[in-house]
């Protein structure tokens, strides 16, 4: 998903509102969640240590007690107690909790005052200040400050301007840091409690935009969101200590916890920044609310790999059923926005994806009337990601307009039609002139329906199962079509559908369709259902998803085809209820796991280099096992558990021990092989409940045949 940044220069890990307690197991607030804060910082701050960041950054919220509770500074004395153990430096941004909120008549708190920046300052330290890394410039911000009216207010504007004009003329990169984000949905959106006011608002974002600022990370809103301002990436950061409940109106289900949100585990964490010669990367790590008791050690440092799957190796997209990039309405409350209305996008469902390394995404056409979901497709447009349209039918004068309107924002347009539209589709683009293709040409791909009135049709419909896609068990009839004239002047390729009945399983499947591919010249896609076969099915077995995706996207780098995953959230009412890669909060399910880690194994070696392969399907396991030049890849796909005592080498001499991915985890182990034959002996038995992935390095080798 991201250009080539160049060598890594440094790491930076960046946490927000800790809330640490005045003791160990109290709290001021009325929620229990709110008395783990301080274990759960403890947790945060040992595995952070385990990372060995050049240094670290709170956002803010510290400790939980405002200035004016008597509480205030035993719980400031625990914060830096916990955080002694955070290795280089710390530099702490004030937030509302340190220094009283922000200047809002109707906050039932007191506000930002001369006492309590005198008191941050004899606790904390300075409330704004600057501070150099390598090329970089970082810029903390007292955003407590704007539109106070204080004089500090002026002060510190004064010493901003300064502070950006001289870090620019000096070539610096910059980096802005401060509690508030400067808006959660737009730039436009009224001044609430989550926000920076007008005219603050304003200032800030005119001076960086003017000053080029890479990136600004902000807090405060206990959630995660992605925005961009000019050339500036805005980072709002969840919270290590507890979730803002109100936002959990985001989700289509109600809150699994019993705080309406507040302890929804999946959605806290905290981020770690790769600083790269030619931009950065970000990445939020879940904590799952994990706790760690005073005199504890951690089990493990997590999963060391910042860099997510690039998607080169496994061109893996998702299919979109919940439109996540609207901007959806949030019931005004009596606690936080009791006046006025507040607007938001649920960007959990993009971290979900960043996690992943999935780039691309697949989106009605219809969705490009809404200007609110064009402006966001141009932001992550921007990010890397890719958006491919799909409608039915013969396109009309509309569906030309949006195609020609917003051409920048696709990469690709999938249509839906019967064969016998072919002809009046390729006069319809004609007619449509020149503009259509916007400079490169729009890549077209043919999706067949099958109407039943025209007998073209399997017994699927008679299950009241839309029947579009084309099928891998029809050889004959797809070479045909592809070696037609009107397909290969028009469209890129062809999309299957690879449905989860039918007897063919998706290595089988995809690989045919690469074969076709690779023997036309066309880039056809297939889609991967995790859908059954009637609409009375309820498929939620996490376990039998996992092992579908890790099948489906090692077959996608193998033979060089691009995937659609399709579903991406879980469908939990109406037809064909089942699991997806996430659920209805977009916390990862094992089939996300299992895909972030089994992308980053296949970035090893490059796709479409498959010399041999084999399924082996046994009593409690799939194996499906492939060379790739000097490596021998193995997927163990158990059901529900498996023992793996044996191996077929595919004709190749393997190095031992080969390498063992915990594609749930992503942990690492050693495997001992023996040769025996033409087979591999496991010194110790692999016993498996999730898929695994082996890695063995071929010393030398014969060749071996393609099963």
């Amino acid at each position: 998903m991201t250009a080539d940044l160049g060598s890594h220069l440094f790491t930076f890990a960046v946490v927000s509102d800790s809330h640490v307690n005045e003791g160990e197991d109290r709290s001021v607030s009325p929620f229990a969640s709110n008395r783990l804060a301080n274990a759960r910082f403890r947790w945060v701050v040992a595995e952070v240590a385990g990372r060995r960041p050049a240094f670290t950054v709170h956002l803010g919220d510290m400790a939980n007690p405002l200035p004016e509770l008597a509480t205030y500074r035993q719980a400031a004395a625990n914060f830096k107690e916990i955080a002694a153990a955070l290795p280089g430096s710390l530099h702490l941004v004030p937030g509302n909790h340190c220094l009283g909120d922000k200047p809002t008549g109707w906050v039932p708190v007191p506000r930002v005052s001369p006492e309590s920046l005198e008191l941050y300052a004899e606790v904390y330290g300075r409330d704004y200040y600057s501070f150099d890394h390598g090329p970089c410039h970082f810029t903390a911000l007292d955003s407590l400050l704007i539109n106070s009216g204080l004089e500090q207010e002026d002060a510190q504007r004064r010493w901003l301007e300064r502070d950006l004009e001289a870090a620019r003329a000096a070539g610096q990169r910059l980096f802005l840091l401060m509690h508030y984000p400067a808006f959660v949905a737009a730039p436009e959106e009224p001044g609430g409690y989550d926000n920076l006011d007008q005219p603050g608002r304003t200032w800030l974002l005119d001076l960086i935009e003017r000053h080029g600022v890479e990136a600004a990370f902000s807090g405060h809103v206990h959630n995660y969101f992605y925005n961009r301002y000019g050339p500036t990436r805005l980072y709002t950061l969840p919270a290590t200590s507890f979730v803002r409940q109100d936002y959990g109106e985001l989700f289509t289900v109600e809150p699994a916890d019993a705080e309406g949100g507040r302890d929804d585990r999946s959605k806290l964490g905290y981020c770690l920044v790769e600083v790269y010669e030619r931009g950065h990367l970000h990445r939020v790590v879940r904590t799952e609310g994990r706790t760690l008791a005073p005199g504890e050690s951690p089990s493990s440092a997590g999963d060391g790999s910042l860099r997510p799957a690039a998607g080169a190796a496994a061109p893996v997209g998702v299919e979109m059923r919940e439109n996540w990039l609207a901007t959806l309405a949030l019931r005004a409350n009596n606690s936080v926005s009791p006046f006025t209305r507040r607007w938001a996008r649920n960007d959990w469902a993009l971290l979900a994806l960043e996690e992943m390394g999935v780039g691309r995404v697949r989106i009605a056409l219809q969705e490009l009337v809404r200007d609110d979901v064009v402006e966001r497709m141009a932001t992550l447009v921007d990010a890397g990601y890719a958006f491919t349209a799909y409608s039915y039918g013969l396109p009309g004068a509309a569906d030309y307009r949006l195609i020609r309107s917003h051409r920048g924002l696709l990469a690709g347009w999938e249509l839906v039609l019967r064969l016998d539209q072919v002809e009046a589709l390729a006069a319809g683009l004609a007619g449509a002139g020149p503009r259509l293709s916007g400079g490169a040409k729009l890549p077209l791909f043919l999706s067949e329906v099958r109407d039943p009135l025209c007998g073209a049709v399997d017994d699927a419909n008679v299950k009241h199962e839309a029947n579009y896609g084309f099928q891998a068990g029809e050889p004959e009839r797809i070479e045909r079509l592809q070696a037609a004239a009107p397909v290969r002047e028009i469209f890129a390729g062809l999309v299957f559908r690879v449905r989860r009945h039918g007897g063919v399983g998706p290595w089988a499947a995809v690989g045919r369709i690469g074969e076709w591919a690779a023997a036309s010249g066309l880039r056809h896609q297939a889609q991967v259902l995790f859908s059954g076969r009637l609409t009375s099915d309820r498929l939620v077995d996490d376990l039998a998803a996992a092992n579908r995706v890790a099948e489906a996207a090692l077959a996608a780098a193998a033979w060089g085809v691009d995937l659609w995953l399709d579903t991406y959230e879980d469908v939990d009412r109406g037809y064909f209820v089942r699991h997806g890669l996430v659920d209805l909060r977009y916390a990862p399910r094992l089939g996300a796991r299992v895909l972030r880690h089994l992308g980053r194994a296949l970035e090893r070696w490059s796709p479409g280099a498959l010399e041999s392969g084999r399924v082996d399907d046994r009593t409690d396991c799939r194996l499906i096992q492939a060379r790739f030049g000097a490596r021998l890849l193995v997927l163990v796909l158990p059901g529900p558990r498996c023992t793996v005592r044996d191996l077929d080498a595919l004709g190749a001499d393997v190095q031992s021990p080969m390498a063992l991915v915990d594609l749930a985890s992503g942990a690492h182990s050693p495997v001992a092989v023996e040769p025996q034959g033409d087979r591999l002996h496991l010194a110790t038995p692999l016993e498996a409940d999730g898929p695994r992935l082996l890695i063995g390095e071929i010393v030398a080798g014969r060749s071996g045949g393609t099963g």
